[in-house]
């Protein structure tokens, strides 16, 4: 275990100053290894046993699913997630603790003087280097990764094998990156697995889908490759979970009976908390990060089998299937509010965007005020005016702004 500490920042700046620093290299998807994978060797002092998550979506319940999992028998684990919520630290945990602002900003001071290219490297490559170093100075025995977006060019894929991969479903998201069919997205999935890597496959409809993608795993020298077929008897709270919430938390167990001990115990997920996945922040308000077709989907599912009609405030960025997204949440809403999302480079879609592609039905039930606070008030208190529940999705970003509007009002 590592012991070593990094040398003490003397400056006078505040933590908001320092991250506001980090925050500048937002700005655009910079895909590509190059930068990264320069540098990750500069820094790197200590192999962890890693388990490497992506996938379409379910990638987050996964990763949280391992988190809890692994520190249930006993193991020092790092997490690491993408996006975050409310604070850059919920992205780099380790044993289910935030990393603190203190500890951010040494790391990044010294991979500052460390790496020579430091200047060039992105907003996530830098926050990947600082979670792989808070987790060898932390001791870690397992780190958890989830892949930022598709896999084979994301900054997590400098960490060589053999690890344990997962890939949790495969659905047309990201098109203008990751490629316009199931195939050309699943070999950017499948771009994580290295030479002795054991692989795990959610499974699909298409089980001919399925045994393509392991061929694929096999053939870039994957030492197992299986799916999720194996029926495991998990406990979970009671009516909290979705149907592929449980598929993501079965994933992550099987990933750890086929890489741990034969000791390991799978716990009883009662105590796990899974933030904004479908996640009852209050009794009458849920939020969740849905934000394409599959996903959301899959959350109107629930929402209609376990609710009925809700109130729903909805945002989104503009790369996504805006008016699919709003056909299905139509068919659980009474009535749909929607707000501006402000998110890096001008990815967010404002009202009118949404507006516009919006069918005319749906049309007919979107509601919105001069201000996204005023919307956001509005739709609070028309759900419970009418004995509903509100219901907060469409984007990470939709969920923050709500929480931000929340934390000012308690």
């Amino acid at each position: 275990m590592s012991s070593k500490k990094f040398p003490s920042h003397t400056s006078t700046e505040s933590q908001d100053g320092f991250l506001q620093q980090l925050y500048q290299r937002r700005g655009g998807i910079k895909l590509g290894l190059g930068r990264v994978a320069d540098a990750f060797p500069v820094i790197f002092e200590k192999n962890i046993p890693v388990y490497h998550v992506a996938g379409t979506n379910g990638k987050g319940t996964a990763v949280y699913s391992l988190d809890y999992i692994l520190r249930s028998n006993g193991l020092k684990t790092g997490r690491f997630v993408s996006p975050h919520l409310l604070r850059y630290n919920e992205r780099i945990s380790v044993n289910g603790t935030d990393i603190a602002d203190g500890e951010v900003r040494e790391i990044y001071r010294y991979l500052e003087k460390k790496i020579n290219i430091f200047d060039e490297l992105s907003f996530f490559e830098i926050t990947f280097l600082i979670a792989w170093k808070y987790f060898e100075t932390c001791g870690c025995d397992r780190a958890v990764f989830e892949v930022g977006l598709g896999g084979r060019l994301d900054a997590t894929n400098v960490i060589e094998g053999p690890k344990t991969d997962i890939i949790t479903s495969i659905g047309l998201d990201h098109t203008h990156i990751l490629g316009d069919t199931l195939e050309k997205i699943a070999l950017e999935k499948l771009g994580i697995v290295k030479k002795g890597d054991k692989v795990l496959i959610g499974g699909s409809a298409d089980s001919a889908f399925d045994s393509w993608m392991a061929d694929v795993a096999r053939s870039k020298g994957a030492a197992s490759t299986d799916d999720d077929s194996l029926e495991l008897a998990l406990a979970f709270p009671p009516s909290c979970m979705s149907p592929e919430q449980r598929k993501n938390v079965r994933l992550a167990a099987k990933a750890a009976l086929m890489t741990e001990d034969e000791g390991l115990i799978i716990p009883d997920f009662s105590e796990m908390r899974l933030p904004a996945r479908f996640e009852f922040i209050e009794p009458d308000i849920i939020v969740d990060v849905a934000h394409n077709p599959p996903a959301i989907g899959s959350l109107a599912g629930t929402v209609s089998e376990k609710i009925g009609k809700v109130v729903t405030l909805y945002g989104a960025m503009k790369d996504k299937d805006v008016t699919k997204v709003l056909d299905i949440i139509d068919k659980i809403s009474d009535s749909i509010f929607v707000v501006n999302l402000e998110a890096d480079n001008d990815r967010g879609a404002k009202v009118n965007d949404i507006l516009d592609r919006a069918s005319s039905t749906v049309k007919e039930k979107i509601k919105y005020a001069e201000t996204d606070e005023k919307t956001i008030e509005e739709a609070l208190a028309f759900a419970r005016r009418n004995g509903k529940k509100l219901l907060v999705t469409g984007s990470f970003h939709t969920v923050e702004k709500f929480l931000d509007f929340r934390k000012d009002l308690l």
